[in-house]
């Protein structure tokens, strides 16, 4: 049986010297191998952001802010929270509840102002 000797077969026969005499020598000390403790850093990676899910206007959580988002509406009347005569969730009617200002006062953060 004959080979052909072909110009890949003499590179992969040099790679594979290659790699054979280059994974081969000396480890390195223990000492480098072990893990180096690192300092922590004094400064976070990333800056942390408050989100504020406040209404400024109709002081009440943004999120539920029927005034902003009308698409909220069904939601509230769907669950029978809906003030037909001030046309807000009865949960935040703070004309038939003035108890409610408070409560809503109390709620608003500190970034976001009055």
């Amino acid at each position: 049986m004959k080979f052909k000797r072909s110009p890949c077969h003499a590179i992969c026969a040099a790679l594979v010297v290659t790699l054979a005499f280059s994974c081969g020598g000396e480890s390195p000390p223990a000492s480098s191998r072990e893990a180096q403790p690192q300092a922590k850093p004094t400064a976070p990676l990333v800056q942390e952001a408050e989100i504020v899910d406040w209404c400024k206007e109709h002081v009440v959580p943004e999120s539920v802010c029927t005034r902003c988002n009308a698409s909220l509406i069904p939601k509230f009347q769907a669950k029978g929270d809906w003030c037909k005569e001030h046309a807000v969730p009865e949960s935040q009617c703070i004309e038939c509840h003035p108890e409610l200002k408070a409560k809503f006062e109390a709620m608003v953060p500190k970034t976001a102002g009055k």
